[in-house]
């Protein structure tokens, strides 16, 4: 599998619909302040999961707050 990309990730957030300008998003900033509830954070992940192949186990999911921490996860897992 190819290196996963911040942009691959705003991707997935934008096909979501969850925030109204993609580009407003801080990728080092936690989603959970940019707007991103725990519901549409959850969406996210899955679409991860199912984009990426990679399962997220529960207890890795407090550690991926921000975009840049998602990226750096999957990317350790390839």
């Amino acid at each position: 599998m190819s290196k996963v990309m911040v942009e691959d990730i705003l991707e997935i957030i934008k096909n979501a619909h969850i925030v109204k300008d993609i580009n407003t998003l801080d990728i080092d900033k936690p989603l959970s302040e940019q707007g991103v509830d725990s519901l549409d954070y959850s969406g996210v992940l899955f679409s991860v999961d199912e984009t990426f192949d990679v399962e997220i186990p529960d207890e890795d999911i407090d550690k991926l707050l921000t975009v840049n921490d998602i990226v750096s996860y999957i990317n350790s897992k390839s």
